[in-house]
Order: C-alpha cells, then structure tokens, then sequence
C-alpha cells in the first residue's frame, strides 16, 4: 500500500526516527481527513478541499492508491454537481484508507 521508494527516499532524507514520527503524523492527519470526507453534512466544496488534502498527504509518504482515489475525488467535486457520484468513490476511500494503515511500513 505503500511505494518502497517514497518510504526509503524519506528514510534517506529524514532518517528513521523522524520518519517513525512523521508516520504517526500521516496516520493522524490522514484519519481525520477520511472522517471528515465521510460526514453527512460535508458539502460538495468542503468535499473538493478536504480530497485535494489528503490527496497531498498521502502522496507524500507514498501511500499512493490512497492518493489516486483522493484525486479521483477530487475531480469528481469539481466537475459533477451530484453529490451522489461522489458517495461510492469515498466509500472506496475509506475502505483503502483502513487496508492502507494496516500496512504501515516496517522503518527498521
């Protein structure tokens, strides 16, 4: 669920005990923003904001299916004003989001 390159470019750059506390960043951030995705009350704009965020996010640690559903949201928000196309793409989201933090990496 994760890019081995991404996670060893981080390592190289960061080292492993920054990345260690960066991940729980991204698991943190990631949580939250998947909650506030799949609110019921979320509006269609909050919904564009909040997919482009984690979309950044997850790139960033190479959690990048994660990242593509994200943007698949994204374009959707921005094109579609049918608040119903978006429903099973963050469904999908939030099952991915689930599998993909169950597969942190190992930083060791």
């Amino acid at each position: 669920m994760f890019n081995p390159n991404t996670i060893q470019q981080l390592k190289d750059d960061v080292g492993v005990d920054v990345l260690a506390q960066l991940m729980q960043v991204f698991l943190t951030e990631s949580t939250k923003l998947v909650e506030q995705l799949t609110a019921n009350s979320v509006q269609q704009n909050e919904i564009e904001r909040l997919a482009h965020s984690l979309k950044s996010c997850a790139r960033s640690y190479g959690a990048d299916h994660l990242a593509d559903i994200a943007a698949d949201i994204e374009t959707t928000a921005k094109s579609s004003p049918e608040l119903a196309n978006l429903e099973s793409k963050i469904s999908l989201l939030s099952e991915v989001h689930k599998k993909t933090l169950t597969s942190l990496p190992k930083l060791n």
